[in-house]
């Protein structure tokens, strides 16, 4: 298992002890989440007094990092930046040793995007029709790449086939940069991505051909969504900070209302670097939005047919 761990700031802390720092486990290869995080770690660290290092542990489509966090203490000194994949549906469709409700306790959510289809440049695909077509006239498979197994990228689009009636071939890889060099590279025609890495990718000549959300986003007004075109699917892909069952309230609380300020103040650099907004929410608003997340992620299960990984 890889490890690769950066220090973004250096300041003794009062509350745990001298020279005492957090762990921010990121549970995927660098140069995915991660870049989100050193956004506003920095300036989180300043508000907490700090010490803050951030921590790539991939392996098992994020299960392994998000494992460790899992078992780690409930000190308030190992935390997990979490997303839909590896805290909610891996545990659905994997042995993982963790559960997303009794494992952890949030700390805040930091940002939740729509998910949104895009086909690389070279697959000829606009629209969904154009998936209908090349499905049912060409014996070349239409190949969707993503992040590894078990993932929203791969439930959601095993899920978006199923719905559409068509084959559609799975190509896992080691972590997001790897699948969305793939969709780059030609080798894969489809990927369900989050939406800073669509408007990436669209800028690179690739296609945004639908979007996994209830209405059009206004920064996307004329990319219709899934539904307008036969696929009823809607989900979005989130991030939030974790910390292990059994931490203290108040620790906690001071970790949320820190992150929060941290957010505020990088804002604007979030939304002009990555085309982001933060979607902060406090440890118990997060708590129920991943109750809603876990029964939209099971019946998103169902309908893929991928429990049978499990």
């Amino acid at each position: 298992m890889s490890t690769q761990a950066t220090t973004l700031a250096t300041k003794p802390v009062s509350e745990h002890g001298a020279g005492s720092s957090i762990t921010v486990v990121v549970p995927f290869p660098a140069g995915g989440i991660d870049l989100i995080l050193k956004m506003f770690l920095s300036v989180w660290s300043e508000h907490l007094g700090q010490e803050i290092k951030l921590s790539n542990r991939p392996g098992g489509t994020g299960a392994v990092g998000t494992l460790e966090v899992a078992q780690a203490q409930a000190d308030g000194l190992t935390l997990l930046f979490a997303s839909q994949g590896p805290l909610l549906y891996q545990p659905l469709v994997n042995q993982v040793g963790y559960d997303a409700q009794q494992s952890f306790v949030p700390v805040c959510r930091v940002t939740s995007t729509p998910s949104v289809l895009i086909a690389s440049a070279s697959s000829g695909l606009n629209c969904v029709a154009d998936l209908l077509l090349r499905a049912k006239n060409s014996s070349t498979p239409l190949i969707y790449s993503s992040p590894g197994p078990g993932g929203l990228p791969h439930i959601g689009m095993a899920a978006c086939a199923r719905t559409l009636g068509i084959e559609m071939q799975h190509q896992p890889f080691a972590g997001a940069a790897a699948a969305i060099e793939a969709l780059k590279q030609g080798q894969a025609d489809l990927i369900a991505e989050q939406l800073p890495t669509a408007v990436a990718l669209a800028g690179q000549g690739n296609r945004i051909i639908g979007v996994f959300a209830p209405e059009r986003l206004a920064s996307l007004a004329a990319v219709p969504t899934m539904l307008e075109q036969g696929c009823d699917l809607s989900f979005q892909s989130w991030n939030a900070l974790m910390a292990p069952a059994g931490s203290a309230t108040t620790t906690l609380q001071r970790l949320s209302e820190t992150c929060k300020a941290a957010l505020v103040a990088v804002a604007p650099q979030l939304y002009r670097e990555m085309g982001m907004e933060p979607a902060y929410l406090s440890s118990a608003q997060t708590a129920s939005f991943i109750a809603g997340e876990l029964s939209q992620a099971q019946a998103l299960v169902r309908l893929s047919g991928v429990a049978s990984l499990k």
